[in-house]
């Protein structure tokens, strides 16, 4: 039986090597994004940047509309304003700016960075200011890529990469970074310790799913936070998280259909895997039409929830699901459906972390909450198994230990009425036996071969005081450095004796070997008695077969016989390695 690896070390692991990461996560960001600890001081007269005019014109072949700010630029010939950055939060829209006189377009989305499909996705406005702006009529124009695309929001700043990190992003964005990082590194913690623990199959992949959600819920929510893209900002990929997020939602949706089919009692059978299938083949469809330009996720992906919601509620209507599944599935849409309106609400998704806090609770509730009931039933399980063990081979060993006695005691009776003198001597060899070895007859752990060893002569010294010329033994056992069951020698011994040594058409021989090989150590038993068919249960060998139960749960072992009828018995005993024994 496996042991549950959660002692006090293997959990302090848990907690310090996650903790580790964070703290070299921060590190690297820190090293990256120097205004995360530096709190630089804002210039008050540049801070915000508001527009002189601003323009609206429609767009041939297009629903939406382009909006064109038109700014006087102040003074950036003057200390402190050389790190000043013209910046703005835009959303699904390309930019292009321009200064009076230079003729020229400064800055465009379009050429700045590369991205999937017609839309850039979330990002900075980042434009470096330059003294000789000072003074200078600069147009910046704005063209939505979607006609839903909301601009009355938009904040225009002129202001240091740094200040806007630490003294204004970092305040309004903290408290949702602070759920999702919690949300991510708990959902992954989650997802490794249960592959260490002992369960059910189908317990560990609902568990691990759990974990897989919640690590894909954290990076979907800091997909959408406006700080998010401007640490990112320096590797020239901020515009990609957008979609990153996406992919993120998508997948959180299809894992959730999957962890929903295994929840309960009973499995969803074939209408959850075809559901889940449907969704993800759905999602990957639409991430292609993304890259090809054909389709938007833009348009899609609350369509897609809609539909992965749908199928939540037939697998519950399929497999007439209790109130755990109830309570997962109703959460999870309602809190996903508040924080949508949070956003229509407020236009930001800084406020929206009903649907976090809901999914932080349920990992700690169900998830951690799975796994000590898992280490708890698990401690259970072994401490009724080691109970169970011990109450076999205490059953086994009181099966075995009367018939050596009484076989002995028998011979002993019938010397005493042939030979008086020969009886008193095996008496004596009989007692010094009992006297040394009682304490092997009813041990329950494993003996040196060499203790073993002793028994099994002392025993067929007896025997053979007996039978004289009827009984020959022959021993081949140099390597005695390894243990074994108490009385499991003796017995197979005692066994081909009491079956065959009545021959009429000779002695019986009994070759005893030891060896070692590279599965392990091997016992030869072998006797030239009549034979048996093992397989034959209307006989039963019930000596046989406690020793072999005794061989699998005390140390791993096996037997095996080999035997026909007029031919002889072969028994093997192979005890897989182990530290040799001390004799």
């Amino acid at each position: 039986m496996k042991q549950a690896c959660f002692g006090k070390k293997n959990l302090t692991g848990m907690i310090v090597i996650p903790v580790a990461l964070i703290c070299v996560l921060l590190m690297v960001l820190i090293y990256a994004n120097p205004g995360l600890t530096r709190m630089a001081q804002s210039v008050d007269p540049l801070f915000i940047l508001s527009p002189k005019e601003i323009r609206e014109e429609s767009i041939p072949d297009y629903t939406g509309r382009r909006y064109t700010f038109t700014f006087i630029l102040p003074d950036l010939d003057r200390p402190g304003a050389s790190d000043l950055r013209l910046t703005a939060f835009l959303r699904h829209t390309y930019a292009a700016f321009t200064v009076e006189g230079r003729g020229t377009q400064i800055v465009t989305a379009e050429a700045e960075a590369p991205h999937i499909g017609r839309t850039p996705g979330k990002y900075w406005l980042n434009i470096p200011m330059r003294p000789e702006f000072s003074g200078k009529t600069a147009t910046l124009t704005l063209t939505p890529v979607f006609s839903n695309v909301n601009l009355d929001d938009l904040e225009f700043l002129l202001v240091s990469r740094d200040t806007l990190l630490t003294l204004i992003l970092l305040p309004q964005d903290g408290l949702m970074l602070t759920l999702c990082v919690l949300s991510v590194v708990a959902g992954l913690i989650l997802s490794v310790m249960i592959l260490f623990i002992p369960a059910a199959s189908r317990e560990k992949q609902m568990v691990f799913y759990i974990g897989l959600v919640t690590v894909l819920a954290g990076l979907w929510k800091i997909s959408g936070l406006p700080m998010v893209p401007l640490l990112l900002d320096y590797l020239g990929h901020q515009k990609q998280i957008w979609y990153g997020g996406t992919v993120c939602y998508l997948l959180m949706l299809v894992l959730s259909l999957r962890m929903l089919s295994l929840m309960g009692q009973e499995q969803s059978g074939k209408t959850g895997g075809v559901c889940v299938c449907v969704s993800a083949g759905t999602a990957i469809i639409l991430l292609v039409l993304q890259i090809f330009g054909i389709l938007e996720l833009h348009h899609t992906v609350i369509w897609f929830g809609v539909g992965v919601a749908v199928m939540h509620l037939v697998i519950l209507l399929k497999k007439k699901s209790g109130r755990s599944e109830w309570l997962w599935m109703l959460p999870f849409f309602l809190t996903m459906a508040a924080d949508l309106l949070i956003n229509l609400w407020t236009g930001s998704m800084r406020l929206a972390f009903v649907f976090m806090i809901w999914t932080i609770l349920n990992l700690i509730v169900r998830g951690f909450g799975f796994i000590r009931q898992a280490v708890l039933r698990e401690k259970m399980l072994r401490k009724k198994e080691e109970e169970l063990r011990d109450a076999r081979i205490q059953s086994l060993m009181n099966q075995i230990r009367p018939h050596f006695i009484y076989n002995t005691l028998a011979s002993i009776y019938l010397l005493c009425r042939e030979d008086p003198e020969q009886a008193a001597a095996v008496v004596s060899d009989f007692t010094e036996y009992l006297q040394g070895n009682f304490s092997a007859i009813s041990a329950t752990k494993l003996i040196s071969f060499s203790e073993e060893l002793r028994h099994t002569q002392a025993y067929l010294a007896v025997e053979k005081a007996l039978y004289g010329d009827k009984l020959n033994v022959e021993f081949d056992t140099e390597y005695t450095s390894f243990r074994l069951p108490p009385l499991t020698l003796q017995s197979i011994a005692e066994n081909a004796i009491k079956h065959c040594v009545n021959l009429s058409d000779g002695p019986l021989r009994v070759f005893i070997q030891t060896r070692r090989t590279d599965i392990g150590s091997v016992i030869t038993v072998q006797d030239n008695g009549p034979g048996f068919n093992p397989s034959d249960e209307s006989k039963p060998h019930t000596m046989l077969t406690n020793i072999q139960q005794r061989l699998e749960i005390m140390c791993g072992g096996n037997m095996t016989i080999a035997s026909r009828e007029g031919e002889g018995t072969v028994v093997t005993i192979t005890i897989p390695p182990a530290s040799p024994a001390s004799d």
